[in-house]
């Protein structure tokens, strides 16, 4: 009973969030090897969608990406050693079988939320076309068609101690900061960069500019999530399950939904505008400084809108319906009703940043280093950005100029600390680079929660 109970409740944080490959930074695969330190370090291509300026910076004449990848998922609570402890069973002579769980397995559960509420997010980016373009007397300019995936889902750990324990005689659990936000977008961006006058301090001056237009193919949110249970001591359960939930798009968990992901023909369901700005300069010939503030926009939803909800009070005197279980399930399937258009906001980033040619400082270090740090702050609550401040210093090391060396470390964000890995090949016409940020997946040791990694080409000219 409790099982049925637990999976019908975190059902509802799913619905709407089954994706593809699709949030604009994850695309930047060079940046991501840097763990994402380039707002000042990004040139031609890689400066779309972080930093429009930097498109001034004279590059290739003419720049082809082809459809680079970034894949971004993991909790803060379920780690890479519980999943082979007590998820995966127990090997037997007859197969497999669950693990039977002591109380202290199940306090070790427990304690790895590290608040009373555990995240899972998910981020993930694919440009599907992308052309740069360097007038030299004018500046750069860039079009590029990129689909972005992104949620986050709030997750009480009393989900996890009711699915432990159940509803025995004394308990009560809240599941009130239960939450999800999952979006699907689609965006068509026309960037320019181009340089304008500086002051003696600097070398260089430049400003840019995105403009875009956005389509919306899918977006589900709890707006809230009233539910407790609790049990007397003499085993009346009492409760109150209320909550709403919209989703637009199809549910990708129903069955025969018709459900698909294609490059192009699909519905779209909400349309909007989203605008990037940013600034950069040159001191001396060995520093860039950086900020923008990209995503600043809506996305209006007006068409297959379902909302979901429910506000019941439970009272089960009779200990057999209680471990029946099916007057709670019903409850919080709840009832559907046509939703009305809405807006949501685009995950608008304030992001400023330094980076620094180490070797036209000092003359004794080989080849060429480029040494980043960032400072990134979400300004909306919205898939694909957190009010999570991170922070992040990293470097790209060219020993051999055709294979350039990537890696760096960040704080705070959604992941709290990751460490990150990249490399490319450069090969003039050609690039390839290959990047995660959590380099602790190569070794899998068992406090792993996250896991990423982003793969692009490109052709210069």
């Amino acid at each position: 009973m409790r099982a049925r109970i637990v999976y019908a409740a975190v059902t509802l944080l799913v619905i709407g969030a089954g994706s593809s490959f699709a949030g604009g930074d994850r695309a930047n695969v060079r940046g991501m090897g840097m763990a994402r330190s380039y707002v000042a370090a990004s040139r031609g291509m890689d400066a779309v969608s972080i930093n429009p300026a930097l498109l001034a910076m004279k590059e290739d004449m003419l720049t082809l990406s082809f459809a680079p990848f970034g894949i971004h998922a993991g909790s803060d609570f379920m780690t890479l050693g519980l999943y082979r402890d007590y998820f995966v069973g127990v090997e037997t002579g007859e197969g497999r079988v669950g693990k039977h769980l002591q109380e202290a397995d199940k306090q070790r559960i427990l304690d790895a939320f590290r608040n009373d509420v555990g995240e899972v997010t998910v981020d993930a980016s694919v440009r599907l076309a992308g052309v740069s373009y360097q007038i030299p007397s004018v500046g750069g300019f860039a079009v590029t068609i990129t689909d972005q995936i992104a949620g986050l889902v709030s997750v009480p750990s009393d989900y996890v101690r009711f699915g432990l324990y159940g509803n025995t005689p004394g308990s009560a659990y809240d599941f009130s900061q239960t939450g999800a936000r999952v979006s699907w977008l689609r965006e068509y961006a026309l960037s320019f960069g181009g340089t304008i006058p500086h002051p003696e301090f600097m070398q260089w001056l430049s400003v840019g500019a995105a403009a875009k237009i956005v389509q919306g193919y899918g977006y589900y949110e709890i707006q809230k999530f009233n539910t407790s249970l609790a049990t007397s001591d003499n085993g009346t359960l009492t409760g109150r399950i209320g909550y709403h939930s919209r989703l637009v798009g199809v549910d990708p968990t129903a069955r025969n939904s018709g459900f698909t992901v294609l490059p192009f023909g699909m519905p779209v369901y909400g349309n909007g505008t989203g605008f990037d700005f940013g600034i950069a300069g040159g001191i001396g010939n060995f520093m860039t400084v950086g900020m923008s503030i990209t995503d600043i926009g809506k996305v209006n939803w007006e068409g297959k809108i379902e909302e979901t909800y429910a506000d019941t009070s439970l009272s089960i005197n009779d200990p057999r319906e209680v471990a029946n279980g099916n007057i709670i399930e019903n409850a919080l399937k709840g009832h559907k009703r046509e939703g009305k258009p809405f807006s949501s906001h685009l995950p608008t980033t304030f992001r400023v940043g330094v980076a620094m040619q180490m070797d036209k400082i000092s003359t004794w270090i080989p080849g060429e280093l480029l040494l980043a740090t960032d400072y990134n702050q979400g300004l909306v609550d919205a898939p694909g950005t957190t009010l999570h401040s991170r922070f992040s210093i990293g470097f790209e090391w060219k020993l051999l100029k055709f294979l350039p060396l990537r890696s760096g470390v960040s704080f705070g964000g959604t992941d709290r600390l990751n460490y990150a890995l990249g490399f490319g090949f450069n090969l003039g016409f050609f690039d390839l680079d290959v990047a995660t940020e959590n380099m602790e997946l190569l070794w899998g040791g068992d406090g792993v929660t996250h896991g990423s990694v982003a793969v692009g080409t490109r052709f210069r000219f």
